[in-house]
């Protein structure tokens, strides 16, 4: 059936399987182009969000950040170590998830995927595009090294008391 639109366009029913896009008075061509960026934005970012809950980024980023949070002090006058840290972190960072999204979408490309996240952010689930900043972000690079060594320091200094008071409870009296 062939319907006019209110703009005055005229177009055919699109089945019922199909978003009516010819009854809109917008070309099946430009159409299928946006839906086909869209289906590669959602699959793309659906994959980002799967390789940053994986194990293998997990520990990349925990040992990472074990091995060089001991330079970082909480101090406003920044050392000039840590932008080596942090440009390493970011090579590493990136590197991984760039090896990641190639075996998974063998089309992709990075400058491409971060034109579409900065076009599309409301579209970014709000955590993983905290994640994504916090990997641009210096400050916030070392606001997570602060906070990681923070955590460890407080993990370490109740184990010893764990182990001297289980020691202690076990020792026959004399």
């Amino acid at each position: 059936a062939v319907v006019s639109t209110q703009s005055g366009h005229y177009g055919r029913v699109a089945n019922s399987n199909q978003e009516d896009i010819s009854v809109m008075g917008i070309d099946e061509d430009v159409a299928h182009k946006s839906s086909d960026k869209d289906v590669e934005f959602d699959t793309l970012i659906g994959h980002l969000q799967d390789i940053v809950l994986e194990d293998g980024f997990q520990d990349l980023q925990d040992k990472f950040l074990s091995e060089h949070c001991e330079e970082f002090e909480e101090d406003e006058e920044n050392k000039l170590i840590y932008t080596e840290i942090y440009n390493s972190y970011i090579t590493q960072i990136e590197g991984y998830i760039s090896r990641r999204l190639e075996e998974l979408h063998p089309s992709f490309q990075m400058d491409l995927l971060l034109t579409m996240i900065k076009s599309r952010r409301e579209e970014v689930d709000p955590e993983l595009f905290d994640t994504l900043a916090s990997f641009a972000d210096f400050v916030l690079f070392k606001e997570t090294m602060l906070n990681y060594k923070s955590q460890r320091d407080n993990e370490m200094s109740e184990f010893p008391t764990l182990v001297v008071t289980s020691f202690a409870c076990g020792l026959p009296k004399s």
